[in-house]
């Protein structure tokens, strides 16, 4: 799998709104999956409520930061899993001995779908 990973300068435009995310590397070599995070359900309401967490892991050394967006993903057959409006944005960078674990969300698009 490969990914493309991009960041937000810090600056902002004339309008006062944050610089658009410009990338920092792609063709990254990572690893994404999602797995289920928790169950919830309300005596109220009928149904479950379940909710999945985003992984990537990447090389030591690999330029990645919490905030990074993560603007595509594609697997090794070369099949977007993810990109354009369907973002994500890294939560938190784990330093492991041999690798990078980051867990990321959905970015700014509602469910992240358009």
């Amino acid at each position: 799998m490969t990914c493309t990973i991009a960041r937000v300068p810090g600056t902002y435009d004339t309008f006062g709104e944050p610089s658009a995310a410009a990338a920092v590397a792609s063709g990254v070599p990572c690893y994404w999956w999602s797995d289920l995070s928790s169950r919830t359900s309300n005596s109220n309401v009928p149904g479950i409520v379940a909710t999945e967490t985003e992984h990537l892991l990447f090389a030591p050394g690999t330029d990645v930061q919490q905030g990074d967006q993560i603007t595509t993903v594609s697997d090794h057959l070369g099949n977007v899993v993810f990109a354009a409006t369907d973002y994500r944005v890294v939560e938190h960078v784990t330093i492991q001995r041999n690798h990078l674990d980051c867990t990321i969300r959905y970015g700014e698009v509602v469910g992240g779908r358009t």
